[in-house]
């Protein structure tokens, strides 16, 4: 080992270690749509993470047209969630999509990152039979559904 590796290797465990996700808000006749992971088995909102020089609204136009084809109009920010899970933070910044008509009907196979999710809809996260991530997701609906896209402090489930 080099002095270079011998000095730092011990320090990497102290290293902060953020991720930076942005997600979709898009909803339509009071359904939210959700993604479920092809490899994972719950529904969550479409996004990802963001790539090296990129802004949030960039990140999340990027992944939304590579996994699903649609050219998403981004609005406001109305959420964000921080979770700390295996001493990684995860920040995600939820945006307001303002052309849900435009993802009624999409074909997973016209986007190039399309595998990434097995199937893709409108749904009620309260009615479906599923695992819905984050479970927080009814009450900001039911936030949103009455004052439209307003900003939202990070809630409890």
């Amino acid at each position: 080992m080099n002095q270079i590796t011998e000095v730092v290797t011990p320090h990497i465990s102290q290293v902060p270690i953020a991720i930076i996700k942005t997600r979709a808000v898009i909803m339509l006749d009071g359904k939210i749509f959700l993604g479920k992971l092809a490899m994972w088995d719950f529904y969550c909102l479409p996004g990802g993470t963001l790539e090296y020089n990129e802004t949030l609204k960039e990140g999340l136009r990027r992944e939304i047209i590579e996994e699903l084809g649609i050219e998403p109009k981004i609005g406001k920010l109305v959420y964000t969630q921080e979770i700390i899970r295996d001493q990684v933070t995860k920040i995600d910044f939820w945006y307001w999509v303002e052309n849900p008509e435009d993802f009624v009907a999409i074909d997973l196979s016209q986007a190039s990152h399309g595998h990434e999710h097995s199937e893709v809809g409108f749904y009620n996260p309260s009615t479906l039979d599923a695992d819905v991530r984050p479970s927080v997701l009814p009450k900001l609906m039911k936030i949103w559904e009455s004052s439209g896209p307003v900003f939202v402090e990070q809630i409890e489930a």
